[in-house]
């Protein structure tokens, strides 16, 4: 058998899709403090057009017995809100459970930034983090 040349890899990480039919990615923010109330931005990742689809809030780094926050589209509870209001978070009681929270808005939207707003703080220092997917409705060259 030949030597068919140099070894080469075809990356399939979801950023690399060439189609805005597929769910993928579009932002995630690990470590976010939800010990202390108030927003933590966390940057779309290659869009300039998109829809959030579900976010998913997991690894905390204890119990969430009183925290509660929510996804929205700009600063300050402001905008688009993704996840119902002050959405409990105490469904996530270790680091291994993931909590998934479906979409409340299709809207598309060009903003570069996401905002999860900490509307209840838990009380004590814990982080978790968060992972935004949705559609990526940018040109595809």
């Amino acid at each position: 058998m030949a030597n068919p040349g140099a070894a080469s890899s075809s990356p399939i990480h979801p950023q690399l899709l060439g189609s805005n039919q597929a769910i993928r990615l579009l932002a995630v923010a690990i470590g976010v403090n939800l010990s202390s109330t108030g927003d933590t931005v966390i940057s779309i990742i290659n869009s300039s057009n998109w829809s959030v689809y579900q976010t998913i809030v997991t690894n905390a780094s204890t119990s969430l017995a009183t925290a509660s926050g929510t996804l929205y589209s700009a600063a300050s509870k402001g905008g688009v809100a993704y996840m119902t209001a002050n959405t409990a978070l105490s469904g996530n009681t270790a680091s291994t459970v993931v909590n998934t929270f479906s979409s409340q808005n299709t809207l598309t939207q060009t903003g570069a930034n996401l905002y999860f707003n900490v509307a209840t703080a838990q009380g004590s220092a814990v982080t978790a983090d968060i992972y935004v997917y949705g559609y990526d409705f940018s040109v595809q060259s």
